[in-house]
């Protein structure tokens, strides 16, 4: 047998096992304490003639049956242990051969095929429950009776029953040797919710069997608490304490098992203790006592350290399981870590190539395109989704969309856009128009607009909504507008395009070379848009720069030729214009017509405040003109305005008293240049003007 310092030393490496009777096993050596038991994981075992192979979860090898004559170590192992396996699979033809010696068989430690026969026997007694009975199997809990019955047949030497609990023994526990149970107790440690049983088979122990309390009945009881239900880190805790009481020397096994409990059940000072307590007895942890170390550092939130202690594992010589990665990834990922999370996947395929779950990339994908984490898209999308490997969601291809749009990937939005479309999927406004931006964010004007004659191409009506990236682009630049309108003029002749392309070119030639050059381009409109025609965007924006009545008037032809109706906004525009001009009196006609287009009278409109209305600034702008001339029906205006929450009292009030003090004004300098001239006469008491009688009600 190998000295107990190499065997330390050899963990985490594969190792090659001899054991007794010929038999090799091959796996990964985890654990291995003072009285050189082993514990072996992905481990398989050969048959002494070579011919059988078995592949186990987990070996557990008690260092006292070991064949030390030919121990020898594989390459690249760094030690070698010849051991034999007390967990080796029992055939039924054993169980059968062995029930009647298997009694003799308890104490000797060396005859391990009577101790394989003694394990078989307790297992064909208690095999007298169908596992399908209703006392220790629910119909309802099929996965959990399932599981059962995986885990018996990995550890065979353990009784099925002792896995769902104590009240099915009862009556057989007394037909069982201690040093079986012993051995349940050791596999019960690695099974899922075997709180009660290990609980309960101790307390049979040490109340039944009269077993004093030792140390691997602690380690049990400690590994029990593990149980996220039913284990409690302040339980393990306090078992350590007692331990420490009565004289009981803890092991590397126990502080190990004191780190699984914190992992599960996070307790920063009893973590911290027992790894005190570990440097102070010179024990080193495991890989398993690492990666406790780790996640229990993750459910305490503490991520920068735990990453930190993730890094340090890596440094050194230990192979880290791929199943510590995907918790950093699920957990960073969730939490919107995501150049952290980004980071270890990119490791994850250095290490161990690029066969990861499938669940993880899509995972990463999904909350990546939630973020609209673009280097993560893009690493995933080009290695996954494009070679057909990930088929997403269409919540998360549309996410995908979207940040590609805003990034100006446009190679990418066009992917998503042939994925959907290989789907079946009918494309929509919000699809193209991702395009569009992307498009726009590189300045290609025209690939922007030969999208929208796509759109149009395709059913869809593109409007004002559509070409705003497009407009951001073209009042950035006036050459980009020109650059625009010979892309319209190209285009037109291989596709047809839609009105908003049009309007869009309009927008930024009004705002960058004046209302006549915009005037002038729409009486192209017929040509270019020979299909669509003007709409009412096409007015919207060349009546809010229209100041002359006689642009107006033809605008107002145009659209009872192509038989467009105004809207709100263009009877507001239409009244803007009139109150500029001398005869003021078609603004009010337009306000007949404005509040009789929206439903009901206007009297039941304006009682409830309701239906359309100027807009602020055209209601100033007519309430100004009335004062000027002293038209009293700027009252009806503000009461108007009022009766609808825009209040315009303050600044008509300021427009008539600065017209009051500028007639005034006039009215002196008019006295002082005729006062020469004129004799003196007694003064005139004159009326009141409008003007006066209008100051007059507002005050009061």
């Amino acid at each position: 047998m190998l000295p107990l310092g190499l065997l330390n030393a050899a963990q985490g490496h594969p190792m090659l096992v001899e054991l007794k009777n010929g038999e090799t096993l091959n796996g990964h050596l985890i654990q291995c304490d003072t009285w050189m038991n082993l514990t072996l994981k992905e481990v398989i075992q050969t048959s002494p003639e070579a011919d059988k192979f078995v592949r186990l979860p987990e070996v557990y090898v008690k260092g006292n049956n070991t064949n030390s004559r030919t121990s020898r170590a594989p390459s690249g192992a760094g030690a070698a242990a010849m051991v034999k396996d007390v967990a080796t699979t029992a055939e039924e033809e054993a169980i059968e051969e062995g029930v009647e010696d298997a009694v003799k068989a308890e104490g000797e430690a060396e005859a391990v095929v009577l101790e394989k026969a003694a394990t078989a026997k307790m297992l064909h007694q208690l095999r007298g429950i169908s596992p399908r009975d209703d006392g220790y199997v629910k119909k309802t809990d099929r996965a959990r009776a399932q599981y059962i019955k995986r885990a018996a047949k990995r550890s065979p030497w353990v009784p099925e029953p002792l896995f769902h609990g104590l009240d099915v023994l009862a009556e057989r526990l007394d037909r069982v040797p201690t040093r079986t149970i012993y051995e349940a107790l050791r596999e019960l440690q690695n099974i899922e919710d075997s709180y009660s049983s290990v609980v309960r088979l101790v307390e049979y122990l040490v109340k039944e069997r009269g077993e004093q309390p030792n140390e691997l009945l602690y380690e049990c009881l400690i590994r029990a608490n593990v149980d996220p239900r039913h284990g409690s880190a302040e339980v393990a805790g306090s078992l350590v304490k007692e331990m420490m009481e009565k004289g009981i020397q803890t092991s590397p096994r126990i502080y190990q098992a004191l780190l699984e409990v914190t992992a599960v059940h996070p307790d920063y000072i009893l973590r911290s203790s027992a790894l005190r307590d570990m440097k102070n007895r010179w024990y080193s942890p495991s890989l398993d006592g690492l990666t406790s170390i780790i996640v229990g550092l993750l459910r305490d939130g503490q991520y920068e350290l735990a990453l930190e202690k993730l890094e340090e594992l890596y440094k050194s010589s230990v192979t880290i399981p791929p199943w510590l990665y995907h918790i950093f990834v699920y957990i960073f990922g969730e939490l919107g870590f995501h150049g952290e999370s980004f980071q270890i996947l990119q490791h994850q395929l250095k290490v161990y190539g690029p066969n990861q779950l499938m669940m993880t990339w899509s995972f990463l994908l999904d909350v990546y395109s939630r973020d609209a984490f673009y280097p993560g898209i893009t690493y995933i999308w080009e290695r996954m989704v494009t070679p057909g490997l990930l088929n997403p969601p269409d919540g998360a291809a549309v996410n995908v969309l979207n940040t590609a749009s805003r990034h100006g990937d446009a190679a990418l939005v066009t992917s998503v856009m042939r994925l959907l479309t290989d789907r079946g999927q009918r494309l929509d406004l919000h699809h193209y128009e991702a395009l569009i931006d992307a498009h726009t964010l590189h300045h290609e004007v025209r690939k922007a607009f030969t999208v929208l004659c796509i759109m149009r191409g395709a059913g869809l009506s593109p409007d004002s909504s559509s070409t705003r990236s497009i407009y951001q682009m073209l009042r950035e630049s006036p050459s980009a507008t020109d650059e625009a309108l010979s892309a319209l003029q190209e285009l037109r002749q291989q596709y047809q395009v839609p009105i908003a392309a049009f309007n869009v070119v309009l927008e930024a030639t009004v705002l960058h070379h004046g209302f006549k050059r915009a005037f002038d381009l729409y009486r192209a409109v017929r040509r270019i848009c020979a299909d669509d025609g003007p709409d009412l965007r096409t007015f919207h924006v060349l009546l809010r720069r229209c100041a002359l009545r006689k642009s107006m008037n033809f605008l107002l032809d145009e659209m009872q030729t192509f038989g467009v109706r105004p809207d709100r906004e263009a009877y507001d525009q239409l009244i803007r214009i009139c109150a500029l001009q001398d005869d003021y009196e078609p603004a009010f006609k337009y306000l007949e017509r404005m509040t009789q287009s929206s439903s009901g009278s206007f009297g039941e409109r304006a009682a409830a405040g309701s239906g359309w209305w100027m807009s602020r600034a055209s209601a100033l702008a007519l309430a100004r003109r009335c004062v000027h001339a002293q038209d009293a029906r700027v009252r009806l205006i503000m009461d108007e305005c009022r009766r609808r929450g825009m209040s315009i009292d303050a600044d008509v009030r300021r427009l008539v008293e600065r017209a009051q003090k500028g007639r005034e004004l006039q009215q002196q300098q008019q006295q002082q240049e005729e006062g020469d001239k004129r004799e003196e006469v007694t003064p005139l008491v004159q009326e009141p003007s409008a003007l006066s009688r209008l100051v007059a009600a507002m005050s009061s």
